[in-house]
């Protein structure tokens, strides 16, 4: 007696099919917290057209934050960092988000594009987070205190900058 090809044929195309969707849905998940950068946000304020976004997704055991990081509209860039303060405030670097590391690496020109993508864990804190969990970063960004802000050799403090929400 011959099994019926129908029913695995069908269920073949039900996963060729449902697979890739699931996939897509969990590329396009929404970050777990992101910045919006605009000059107006540094501190003190900033006249530019710069602007920029920095979104981040933490691993499901806290223990990895990865980030994207566009820029668009922005001019010899030369770093970009996560500090730690309240909006409004100056703080400490705690993280180099371009380049991954010191020094300074200028971008000469024009820059409309990705800055930086890549995993921060704790071993990527610096300054008074130097030796800390990535937790510290965490709490700090879940209660308002920490922004992302890019530097250009024409603005050295910072030509935009955006609280990590």
């Amino acid at each position: 007696m011959k099994k019926p090809i129908k029913p695995i044929i069908v269920a073949s195309a039900i996963l060729a099919i449902a697979v890739p969707i699931i996939v897509l849905m969990q590329l396009q998940a929404a970050p777990d917290f992101k910045a919006t950068l605009a000059g107006a946000n540094e501190v003190p304020p900033v006249a530019t057209q710069a602007t920029g976004e920095a979104t981040f997704f933490l691993s499901q055991d806290g223990m990895s934050l990865t980030f994207k990081l566009t820029a668009a509209n922005i001019e010899n860039i030369t770093q970009s960092h996560i500090h730690t303060a309240a909006t409004g405030v100056n703080g400490p670097v705690v993280a180099w988000l371009y380049p991954s590391a010191p020094p300074a690496v200028l971008i000469p020109g024009a820059f409309n594009g990705v800055l930086s993508e890549g995993t921060l864990t704790a071993d990527s804190l610096r300054g008074v987070l130097a030796g800390r969990p990535l937790a510290e970063l965490i709490a700090a960004i879940r209660v308002g205190n920490a922004y992302v802000n890019v530097h250009t050799s024409q603005r050295p403090g910072g030509e935009m900058r955006g609280q990590i929400q």
